[in-house]
């Protein structure tokens, strides 16, 4: 398996709220709907479910921005 050294050279799929927060090393999914909530992550919803989803790029680029208000993260 080829190792990636740089994110942005992985395919930006679209994960459900389970499986970000399992590349964040998050337990569950609810700290990736709170950085939905707070405007920090942008949500996508498919056509044929309910469920939301983020762009795999989104979400690592959302780990190497300075956030707004630091005293809420």
């Amino acid at each position: 398996m080829k190792k990636i050294d740089r994110f942005d050279e992985h395919p930006n799929y679209y994960l459900n709220l389970c499986e970000a927060a399992k590349v964040l090393s998050y337990v569950d999914y609810r700290r990736i709907e709170s950085f939905i909530d707070n405007g920090y992550l942008k949500a996508y919803q498919m056509p044929h479910t309910n469920r939301k989803k983020v762009r795999y790029h989104d979400l690592m680029n959302m780990l190497t921005q300075k956030p707004h208000n630091s005293e809420n993260v």
